[in-house]
């Protein structure tokens, strides 16, 4: 990427993050992946290329092209939904509130951002209770823990508060999780639909069945989903992500998730990519070594 700083490009750092996990930063695809575990987080593309991330693509869908929105996000890391956002929708005023300084302080230096991104360093749930009513076109949360959802953004009211800061046909964007244990998101499915009148969810089918972990990305408003829209912006999507809009039987009789619940997400069940890549080099320096020997 032409803003990224030339006497990086090329090196993998490590990241020390505020808990004392590390990060890296690795150089792929002509922009930057942050990984934690093997896992990517989020990830940087070089300008015009399509997003890397199932996740953004789907938020994409979601929130469309065009004119210029208020866009607030809630976790950040390196701004990958926004910095598209930019793109797509020139012009948007966008904030986003990181916890991590790490990542904010990243942004800051190394990973400039396009006018009209500001990054701030805080807490998103006390931020966003503290916003004024009706100020954004949209709100996104993405936020994790490793690798889980924590109770301050899984509850009732939390929902809440994204729904006041909301203008009247806002739409709201959430990062979440479905898989085998089905129970968390039929709640969380139920809580969002007390809040919104209109209530989406993008997944692959296979996730929604229970079949293996993955993303959800939930969509909520008062104002009707364009069902049609998203549909087409999907349709040759990679990941297999689709949008269910009908979601009575899959919610049934789940009960709310309030503040006072405490509910964290499931513990994700996801491959272990860096043992994975380890495991591969190990089987191709034990070939080289037969080489050798055998030469």
């Amino acid at each position: 990427m032409d803003d990224i700083d030339e006497g990086q490009a090329g090196r993998t750092r490590s990241i020390t993050l505020s808990s004392g996990t590390e990060a890296q930063l690795v150089p792929r695809d002509g922009g930057w992946s942050l990984e934690i575990d093997g896992v990517r987080q989020s990830q940087i593309v070089a300008p015009g290329r399509p997003p890397a991330l199932a996740t953004t693509r789907w938020a994409l869908a979601a929130i469309g092209d065009g004119e210029p929105l208020r866009c607030a996000h809630l976790g950040g890391a390196i701004l990958t939904l926004p910095r598209v956002l930019a793109e797509r929708r020139p012009g948007s005023p966008q904030l986003a509130v990181e916890l991590e300084p790490a990542f904010v302080e990243l942004c800051r230096t190394e990973l400039p951002v396009p006018d009209g991104i500001e990054i701030i360093e805080g807490d998103a749930r006390e931020w966003i209770d503290m916003t004024a009513p009706d100020s954004w076109d949209v709100v996104t949360c993405d936020v994790f823990a490793g690798g889980r959802i924590p109770p301050a953004f899984t509850s009732r009211e939390f929902f809440a508060s994204a729904h006041r800061v909301l203008r009247a046909h806002g739409l709201f964007v959430c990062d979440s999780v479905a898989g085998p244990e089905p129970e968390f998101t039929r709640r969380e499915l139920a809580t969002l639909r007390d809040v919104f009148r209109h209530v989406a969810v993008i997944t692959p089918p296979s996730v929604l069945a229970g079949l293996r972990f993955g993303n959800a990305m939930l969509i909520a408003s008062d104002a009707p989903i364009d069902a049609e829209r998203i549909r087409a912006a999907l349709r040759d999507e990679p990941s297999k992500g689709r949008l269910v809009t009908d979601l009575d039987e899959f919610v049934g009789d789940a009960t709310i998730i309030r503040d006072a619940d405490e509910v964290w997400s499931p513990v994700p069940r996801l491959p272990n990519l860096r043992a994975a890549r380890e495991a591969l080099d190990a089987i191709e320096a034990m070939k080289n070594r037969v080489k050798g020997v055998t030469a």
